[in-house]
């Protein structure tokens, strides 16, 4: 369960998660031991995918983008908060992908460009890379591990996207060429953000 204040975005399928994420970690040679597969939500840590790596979805890849665009709409329509929103939706659509209520209360202040003025980029976008960047980004150990070439290549692929909707990520340009509608700007990010993770993870596309 994601808690923000008072209310709740609740993760479905809980148990079938931690299982997936056992199983998916088997399948791409991650070492995920027992322990880790029977924590509680809180502890449950997803390893760092890298280039190369591919996760079995079977034929559940139109079904995982389209809940991931479910989500993400009714969640900014029910609770606000365009980047907590779109992250949330992610988290919870894609298997594979760890519901960390740390990554989601970071995501706090990021919504509606997280300026005064909305000439930052917009919250869904932002959300969106921070699903992508904890799900292969690079980490920080002893010194900074790994290479950040595949996040940017999954993030820019949800840019072009934006930019051929909306001209723009920016968080005012957005919203006056859809008129406000958050929920929907929501809900397109987190598809594509959806997309553009099962092309470079799954058998999606193929």
């Amino acid at each position: 369960m994601v808690q923000t204040g008072e209310t709740n975005l609740e993760s479905p399928d809980k148990t079938s998660r931690r299982q997936w994420l056992c199983l998916t970690g088997a399948g791409i040679g991650l070492a995920l031991g027992a322990a880790s597969c029977n924590a509680n939500e809180d502890t449950e840590a997803e390893k760092v995918l890298k280039q190369g790596d591919k996760i079995d979805i079977g034929e559940k890849g139109k079904e995982i983008v389209e809940k991931a665009y479910q989500l993400g709409y009714e969640y900014e329509k029910k609770y606000g908060g365009c980047a907590q929103c779109a992250l949330a939706a992610l988290q919870d659509a894609i298997p594979f992908v760890a519901v960390d209520k740390d990554v989601f209360r970071a995501a706090s202040c990021l919504d509606g460009g997280a300026t005064p003025t909305g000439v930052q980029n917009c919250g869904a976008f932002t959300g969106s890379g921070i699903a992508i960047g904890y799900l292969c980004g690079r980490t920080r150990e002893a010194e900074f591990k790994g290479s950040t070439e595949v996040s940017h290549d999954v993030i820019r692929k949800v840019y072009e996207h934006f930019k051929e909707d909306y001209g723009s990520v920016l968080c005012k340009d957005v919203k006056e060429k859809m008129n406000a509608d958050c929920p929907e700007v929501v809900g397109k990010a987190a598809r594509w953000a959806a997309e553009a993770i099962l092309s470079e993870f799954t058998n999606y596309g193929s």
